[in-house]
Parts: C-alpha cells; sequence; structure tokens
C-alpha cells in the first residue's frame, strides 16, 4: 500500500519540524485521515457511477452488468499486482498523472505542518495504485454512493495497521507481508466473486451465498 511514499513523507514532515513523538503520531493520524478522505471521496463518485450504470443495464434488460464489469477490473489489477499486467503506475505516467501529484506533493510541503500532512494523505489517495483500484471497483459494484463511500472507508481502515507497520518498522516485517502477491491474491478472489455474481444476475448461474 504505497509504504515507501509514506516513509518518505513521514521524513520530510520529521527533518522540517522536529516533533515530540506525540507530535509525530499526530502527523501520522492526520495524514492517513487525508488518504482515507480521498478513499471516501473514490468510494462515493465510483458507487454513484455504479448506481447509475445499473440502472442503465436493468432498463436494458442485463442486470449484473456492473458487478461483471468491476470483477473484471479488479482481475485485471491483481494481474498488475502480481506483474503479468501493465502497472497502474506506468498507465498514470502516460496521462500526466504523475507530474500533476507530484507538483501537488510539492505545494503541499509548504503548507503549516499539519495541514501539510493532511493534504499529503489526500495526494497518496489519489497515487495511482492497482490495490486502491481494484476496491474502487468493488465500491462501484456497490451501486450507490452512500455504500460505495463506506466501502472504501473500511477499506482505507483496513490498510492502516500495514501502513503504521511500515512506517514504524518497515524491516522487522516478515517477507511476505511486504509482497505484492499477497494482495494480487486477495484482489484477484474478490474480482472473481464479483464476476461471478454478474453472471449471476445475468441468469448464466444461480446466485448462492458468496455472490
Amino acid at each position: 500500500m504505497c509504504g515507501p511514499y509514506v516513509a518518505i513523507c513521514s521524513s520530510r514532515i520529521i527533518a522540517s519540524n522536529a516533533p515530540s513523538r506525540w507530535v509525530l503520531n499526530l502527523l501520522r493520524l492526520l495524514f492517513n485521515a487525508g488518504r482515507i478522505t480521498t478513499y471516501v471521496a473514490i468510494g462515493a463518485l465510483a458507487g454513484a457511477f455504479g448506481q447509475i450504470a445499473g440502472a442503465v443495464g436493468r432498463a436494458h434488460g442485463v442486470p449484473g452488468v456492473v458487478a461483471l464489469a468491476s470483477g473484471l477490473i479488479a482481475i485485471l489489477f491483481s494481474l498488475s499486482l502480481a506483474g503479468l499486467f501493465p502497472s497502474a503506475e506506468r498507465l498514470a505516467a502516460g496521462v500526466g498523472l504523475d507530474r500533476l501529484l507530484r507538483a501537488g506533493t510539492l505545494e503541499a510541503f509548504h503548507a503549516p505542518p499539519y495541514l501539510s500532512a493532511f493534504f499529503l494523505g489526500n495526494l497518496q489517495g489519489l497515487l495511482p495504485c492497482a490495490l486502491v483500484y481494484g476496491a474502487a471497483s468493488r465500491a462501484a459494484a456497490a451501486a450507490s454512493s452512500g455504500r460505495g463511500a463506506l466501502t472504501m472507508l473500511v477499506f482505507g481502515l483496513g490498510t492502516l495497521p500495514a501502513l503504521f507497520a511500515l512506517t514504524f518498522a518497515a524491516k522487522a516485517l516478515p517477507g511476505w507481508m511486504r509482497s505484492r502477491r499477497g494482495a494480487a491474491a486477495l484482489l484477484g478472489t474478490l474480482g472473481i466473486l464479483l464476476v461471478l455474481r454478474g453472471l449471476a444476475g445475468l441468469g448464466v448461474m444461480p446466485h448462492t451465498r458468496f455472490w
């Protein structure tokens, strides 16, 4: 989950302000609050889009199309995490998103410390990340702006333990916890379940308690 970016931003804030431990922890919390705020906004937008797309699909007699499309997208991003598909980072660089984010980061570093931490978190939430985009596809499948926002809120809160562990003791973590393959497997599983839900919605197979 973009651990190196968190470490770099934390070190820049520490070096420029030399905070005490409790202030440092507050800066980390503000950073993550900014990141999760961006995720919630992404989830709300994805959920609203999914709701509109789902309504159009039902109007044309093709329910389940959003879940099917979301599942396929999640699988593509899982392959990206596993290194079997062009990375989201390269795709974003191709449209200039990386330059925009770098410029925003430089501006955020000039803000007051506490605002700087929050704004940097906002920007980190926009960084090209296959895992985030895969979670957003699940938010789209929720077919509701509110449920989409809630989906990304839960996703963001779920990343906190790993990010704090990377910040405090990255080298002490077992290799499997720092591996992208585990995240790719989880995201791929989510994608498969969404595809199955979409196929069930299209009447190709029956619904079960799992999809």
